[in-house]
Formats: C-alpha cells, structure tokens, sequence
C-alpha cells in the first residue's frame, strides 16, 4: 500500500493537468490555423462555415457538459467578449435589411464563425500565463509549417501542384508566392504575425533548443515574407517589431538574438534576389535547378543561425552585464523620448511634410511601374494599387446609408455602378472603410471597440506582468497589431486562418492570472447558479449560430452541385438541386438564378423568366441578373422587356466590356 501523496506531489500534479490542458486547447486552434490555411486560408464559404459549425459544436458539448470554465471573466475579458457579440448582433440587424439578403447572411455566418472560436477559446483557458505562452508557442509552431511549405512549392516546382493554382485565372500574379493561401498579401500578413511570436520564443522559451529553433526559424518565414513581394506584409512585420521591442523587457539580449536572424534572413533574401527565375516564380528547369540551390542554402542558413544564437545566448549566460549596459526603465524611457524627438527634428528637417505628399500622390496612382515587377525594387513603390478609388467609393456611398450601412457583404453591389473604370472587386480592402460602408457607422464603432479591448488587454498584461510573461505578453501585443493594421488596407478579414490565429491569441489573455486563481476557487460555491445559466445561455447561442451557419453552407453546396450536374449535362439533377437550394435559403439571388439558367438549357423560357425575376427581387443590385433576364426576355419574344433588363443592366454595371460600343 503506497502512502498518501504529500501537498507538494499534488500541487506538482495538478500544475501538470492545468499545463496538459491549456496545451491541448492551445494545440486545437493551432491546428484550425493550419487546417484553413492549407484549404485557400479558409476563404472558401464552405470550408469556413464547416469549421465555424464544428467550432459551435464544440461550444455546445463543452457547455452541456459542465467542461468551461468556472472562474469569471475579467473586465477587459467581457469588454473583448462584449464588444464582438454587439458586433456580430449588429450584423444581423444589418443583414435584415440588406439590398441583398443572400451576402450578407454569408457575411454574418462568417462572424458567426469568429465568435465562436472566439467564445471556445475564452471557455476553455484557464491559467493566463500558461496559455499565453503555449498559444504564442503553438501558432508559431503552426505559422513556420506554413512558411516551409510555402517555400517547398517554389524552391521545388511541382511538389504542389495546387500552388500553381492562382496563375493559371491571375498571370500576373505568377511570381508572388501566395501558397497555399492562394493570396499573396494574405501568406505575408502572416508571416508578419509569426515573426514577434518566434522572436519571444527565441528568447524566453525555456529549453535551448526551442530558442535555437525558433531563432533558425526566423529566417525561413523572413525568407517566405519576401518571396510574397507583399509590401502590406513587410509595413505589417516592421509595426509588430515595433511593439514588440517597445513591450518587451530586457531589450539587449532581444537586440542581439534580432541581429543574428536578421543576418540570416538577409542572406536568404540577398540568394533569392540572384535568381530571377525563382522570383519569377517559373517552372522550367533553370527555376528547378536555382531552386534547389536555393533549399540547400535555406537549410544551411537556418542551421547555421540556430547554432549561433545557441552559442551566443550560452556566452551571455556565463558573464556578467557591464553596468553600464544596465539601464533603468526610468532612464531608458528619457532616452528613448529624447530619440524620438531626435528623430522628428531630423525628420522636418528633411522635408519630411513634402515627402509625405508626394508618397500620398503616388498612392492615389492606380498603377506604378515598380509594380510590374517581382524584386526588391517593388517594396519602394508607394502606389495603393487602386485602393484609393475602393475606400474613396465606399465612403462618398455611406452617407446614403450612414448608420446602418448598405449591408454586410455588399461592397461589391456598392463599387460596381459607382466605379470610375471597369475592375471587379468584391472587397474594399480596407476591413474599416467597408464595415463603416456595409455597417454602418455603429457597426464601425462596434468593431473598433472590440480591437481596442483585444489590443489594450494584450498590451496591459504586457506592461504589468514579470519578465518572462511580460516577452510573451509582448509577443502577442505585436502580432494583434500586425493584423489590426494589416486588416487597414487589405481583406485579411475575409481570410479565416488570420482571424483564427488572431482570435487565440486575444483569448488566452483573457486567461485568470494566478493569483486570481485561489479566490476563484473559494468562491466557485457561490456562482453555481451563475455557471449554470451561463451554460444554458451557450448552449441557446450554439443553437441558433449552427442553424444561421448551416443555411449558407447547404445553399452554396446544392448551387454548385447544380452547377456541377449541368456542367456533366444531366439537367434534371441541376434543376432538383437548384430548387433544394432556393428552398433551404428562399432569399437566396444565386439559387433563383441557378433556376432561370437551368430551365433556360431545358427550354422553359417561362419558368426561367419567372425564376429570373425571383432572383431580381431578391438581389436588385446585380447587374449579371438583369443580364440574364434580357437575354430570357428576349428569348421568349419580348424585346421591349428585354430592352429595359439590358439598360438596367448596363446601369449598374456601366464600365463592362460586356457593353462597350453599346
């Protein structure tokens, strides 16, 4: 018979059962990370809402099941949790009265989606400090496999077949790397989160070698960012570098580990820039051949840097600071004032006023010639690619509806009539300037509130917590900014695999700290009947938010089935899908259309009319549907109808080459 456990063995066990369980949590939404990312970064409806349902279910079970959390929530905690639930009730209030029900029920089960990872996240950390360091350690894990498969699929051509995927509809976007993302900027947002995630583990990770290789891995997702030619990516990387040094503590080791992987990263970067064809992103056999010369020199460089910031960090252990390296907090923050007035001095000086308008000019410029090419010399260019004419429509159309937006979803029915030429553009690339458009003013203010309670949060428990959570705290701080200023001029909104890593990181500090633990314990009594109300009210919203979710998804589904079967010419199976699509979502534009299209290839012009004019009614902003009434209309001998579908068409979409000459 073994004797009784003393209180030490048993405090041992139970940290070790809260570490298991933080670590599988913190594992899970790693690989949610991963799952999209490799499945178009989850940009597809039916991947996103198929992981939002599981997500849901998973809310649900934990709730039925009593395995949330019991300690409550702290202040910043319900105002991040808060401020998104409002936000995702103002969706729905807005998608009520949309100009078109049908995108923005797919935009409010998008938010659907994050609010649920959101709200699992939340219920399922416990230990803030031990969640916060295994999810910085487990998105990095996840972020650095992204980057080397990223990297696969262009050092060895036709490893992924998959990766050639985006030039084959978009040519000229065969030399920047987007894989398996498939959108360039969206792979270097990314890579801009990873970097002050492997930096802190660089230098706060507890075993040597985890810092060694995270230090190894910095140059890969470096190398990875370049290849992207994304220069949303590089300003992103350079402002969660900013935070990140100017939240962490003890800067010199930090400084030296930032030296050492920057010199890797720029030698990797400096070999790539030599091969054009790998740039190019080609596939002939000179891409091949400096491709693998490439690989051979990633691993290399990668080694190399891990063993010399392993060697570097032992030197250091082993002697002590000079004292004049030792610079009180008080002293280094004069210092650092006193650089920062230096700087702006220097600034005016310059002419800095006048360098900033004329970069403004070229921003407004929709093309630029340094954008024709994939090289260093593109991250000079300041054109915004034809940004400035999205944001400009979107906010000369708010005051139209200036509270309650358009609808969610809608940017692409808000450019089109009002676009000064012709581009097809769904997303504003801007996430404010197109809630503030399809939402509203209040859901602007909705949305800013969340992301400044997600950002304070992060960055209060990186001002306030010891050293080595304080680097952690730090790390995460820097990669919510990445993405809040990433999110300012490119659609990383519409990518799941960003806002999920975003999201886990902004949950785990809303962890309990560990001297909140004790008194959460004592009174978990006395909040039986709060926990349980709370568990009901999730298991109500799980409910509702898979049956929102599952009626885009079924619709989507059974439209491209239809368009599958017609594509294999079996009519009858297109017809019977499109009709289950229309009846799941009778809102639905795209299901009535699907209809007309179908009936057209049977040769019932009158249901096809009818099914047209259905779609219409739902969706009055399309112009592809007033389009395809025309041509109905005046299939079935109508002219004059014909003649008035074709002018609306032409309306509200009056820059198409469809109707040049016309």
């Amino acid at each position: 018979m073994q004797p009784p456990a003393g209180p030490r063995s048993q405090s041992r066990r139970d940290a070790f059962a809260a570490q298991s369980r933080e670590l599988a949590v913190c594992v899970l939404f790693a690989a949610i990370v991963l799952y999209l990312a490799f499945n178009g970064g989850g940009y597809d409806l039916i991947v996103r809402n198929q992981v939002g349902l599981a997500v849901w279910w998973g809310v649900l079970v934990c709730a039925a099941v009593g395995a949330i959390r019991t300690e409550p929530l702290t202040r910043t905690g319900w105002a991040v949790v808060l401020t998104f639930a409002a936000f995702t009730a103002w969706t729905a209030v807005a998608a009520a009265h949309s100009q078109s029900h049908e995108r923005s029920l797919a935009e409010l089960s998008r938010v659907l989606c994050y609010l649920g990872v959101l709200v699992l996240a939340v219920a399922m950390h416990r230990r803030r400090d031990v969640a916060v360091r295994l999810t910085v350690g487990s998105l990095a894990v996840a972020i650095v496999i992204v980057a080397c498969a990223a990297l696969v699929s262009r050092l060895a051509p036709g490893t992924f077949p998959a990766a050639n995927q985006t030039a084959s509809w978009l040519p000229g976007a065969r030399g920047r790397l987007g894989w398996p993302l498939y959108y360039w900027n969206a792979l270097g947002a990314l890579m801009a989160l990873g970097l002050p995630l492997l930096l802190s583990c660089a230098t706060g990770a507890r075993a040597p070698m985890a810092r060694a290789l995270a230090a190894g891995s910095v140059p890969v997702v470096v190398l990875c960012a370049y290849l992207t030619f994304s220069r949303g990516g590089a300003i992103a990387a350079g402002a969660a570098l900013l935070v990140y040094f100017s939240l962490a503590s003890d800067r010199l080791p930090k400084l030296l580990t930032a030296a050492i992987v920057a010199a890797g990263s720029a030698v990797l970067v400096a070999l790539a820039a030599a091969r054009p064809a790998l740039e190019d992103g080609l596939l002939g056999a000179t891409a091949r051949n400096q491709g693998h010369q490439l690989l051979v020199a990633v691993v290399m460089v990668a080694a190399l840097t891990a063993a010399v910031h392993a060697g570097a960090g032992a030197l250091l252990a082993r002697r002590t600071r000079p004292s004049w390296l030792q610079v009180p907090p008080r002293r280094a923050r004069r210092l650092l004032a006193v650089a920062v007035a230096a700087v702006l001095v220097v600034a005016l000086a310059a002419g800095a006023p006048a360098r900033i308008s004329h970069t403004w000019q070229q921003f407004k410029r929709p093309t630029a010639s340094a954008l024709q090419t994939n090289s260093l010399a593109r991250f000079g260019s300041t054109s915004g690619n034809q940004r400035y004419d999205y944001w400009k429509v979107a906010i000369k159309a708010t005051p139209e509806h200036l509270l309650a937006g358009w609808g969610p979803g809608t940017f692409v029915l808000i450019w089109l009539p009002r676009a000064p030429y012709y581009s097809f553009v769904v997303n504003a690339h801007s996430l404010y300037i197109e809630t503030l458009a399809e939402d509203g003013v209040i859901g602007l203010l909705l949305l800013l509130c969340f992301l400044g309670a997600a950002l304070g949060s992060a960055g209060r428990l990186a001002s306030r917590r010891r050293r080595r959570s304080r680097d952690y705290a730090a790390a995460v701080a820097a990669s919510c900014s990445a993405f809040a200023l990433s999110a300012a001029f490119d659609w990383v909104w519409q990518m799941p695999a960003l806002v999920v890593a975003f999201i886990s990181l902004v949950a785990a500090v809303q962890g309990v700290g560990r001297d909140s633990l004790r008194g959460a314990a004592k009174a978990a009594e006395r909040r039986k009947h709060r926990t349980a109300a709370l568990r009901a009210t999730l298991v109500l919203v799980a409910i509702v938010s898979m049956v929102v979710i599952a009626i885009p998804l079924a619709n989507v589904a059974d439209v491209r089935n239809s368009q599958a079967a017609v594509i294999a010419g079996n009519t009858a199976t297109a017809l019977r899908d499109a009709r289950a699509a229309a009846e799941i979502e009778p809102s639905s534009a795209s299901a009535h259309l699907q209809i007309a299209l179908v009936d057209e290839l049977r040769g019932d012009l009158r249901g096809g009319v009818a099914a047209a004019q259905q779609s219409i009614a739902n969706e009055p902003g399309n112009w592809a549907e007033w389009l395809v009434l025309s041509r109905l209309e005046a299939e079935s001998g109508q002219p004059a109808a014909a003649l008035q579908a074709y002018l609306r068409a032409r309306s509200l979409n009056p820059n198409s080459p469809i109707f040049a000459g016309s």
